[in-house]
């Protein structure tokens, strides 16, 4: 039995949907201020990546042919992959010439504005990588520093598929810990369902109203489409009977929380701690949650969707 079965396991194994991902940290920088930040993020990112199925081309502290020849490797994986899941994460010094943005490899020394043309990595490449490669669903995000004397924000002028999604944060001064769009990444991929219209979603509303750092370019896929998982049905609406199970969250106990954050685990939406704690994790699964409901995806829980959530009607 176990011999006939042999020859289909390689087939089982194709058939799953290929995920790749790109994966850049420029921390140490010959001629600017080292940013730790980012080889700290780029290592998160990468690993939540693998996490969830993802090869991962990962470079860290790259030159600019090194930069090439990373973009280069996750293009042909690409096209030995048609339409694959593609995600694509940058994290280092950024900025802008002729209307034309580019990272900066750490052996970029930019004396004059002219110099990134021959120094700098066109931002434009890492979208054509998706683009030409003929991706599927697709994502890139991209934590831009500002480079001394260059724009605060960056603007991508490019045109983008429609089943692409790209968020460009610009922050002067990343902490000395994961970015805060890095730390958001790594939360939201956790979950086994992912889709890039929704991930924008949630990354927009955790880190809009931030007061260190700009979203530059938040471009939302026409297309979205799912990185990791597939499509849900939404839960069936609830008998009114039910709609006074479990109160709004200003009322909740303790072991409402808890109920509430292991009917979530059980819908795949959330793979944290049962502790009666709405962290971070928590509440991006409150969001996936509330997606799936057609719902303001606010991150807190009415009276009414924790009822629905907990009795699983």
């Amino acid at each position: 039995m176990l011999a006939a079965m042999l020859p289909l396991m390689p087939a089982a194994l194709s058939a799953q949907p290929a995920r790749e991902a790109l994966v850049i940290g420029n921390g140490t920088y010959a001629a600017l201020p080292q940013l730790p930040a980012c080889l700290l993020s780029s290592h998160a990112v990468a690993a939540a990546l693998r996490a969830q199925g993802f090869d991962v081309v990962e470079r860290e502290d790259v030159s600019s042919g090194g930069a090439d020849a990373a973009i280069g490797e996750f293009a042909q994986r690409l096209a030995a992959a048609p339409s694959a899941a593609a995600f694509v994460y940058s994290c280092g010094y950024a900025t802008s010439f002729n209307d034309r943005s580019f990272l900066l490899p750490v052996s970029a020394r930019i004396t004059r504005p002219a110099d990134v043309l021959t120094q700098g990595i066109l931002i434009k490449s890492l979208l054509d990588a998706v683009v030409h490669g003929g991706a599927g669903p697709s994502f890139v995000a991209l934590d831009a520093v500002p480079a001394p004397d260059g724009p605060a924000t960056l603007q991508v002028q490019a045109d983008l598929p429609d089943n692409l999604g790209l968020i460009v944060a610009s922050q002067p001064r990343p902490p000395d810990g994961p970015t805060p769009l890095a730390a958001a990444l790594v939360a939201d991929l956790k979950t086994p369902h992912v889709q890039t219209g929704t991930l924008l979603q949630d990354l927009r509303q955790q880190l809009g109203n931030s007061n260190t750092l700009a979203l530059s370019v938040v471009h939302p896929p026409a297309a979205p489409g799912y990185l990791v998982g597939a499509p849900r049905p939404a839960p069936a609406a609830a008998p009114l009977a039910l709609q006074a199970t479990i109160p709004a969250e200003e009322q909740m106990t303790d072991a409402d929380r808890r109920r509430v954050q292991t009917a979530l685990a059980h819908l795949g939406y959330y793979d944290g701690k049962v502790d009666g704690i709405f962290g971070p994790d928590s509440r991006a699964a409150i969001r996936r949650y509330q997606h799936e409901l057609g719902a303001e995806m606010s991150g807190r829980l009415s009276a009414a969707q924790a009822s629905r959530l907990v009795t699983g009607q």
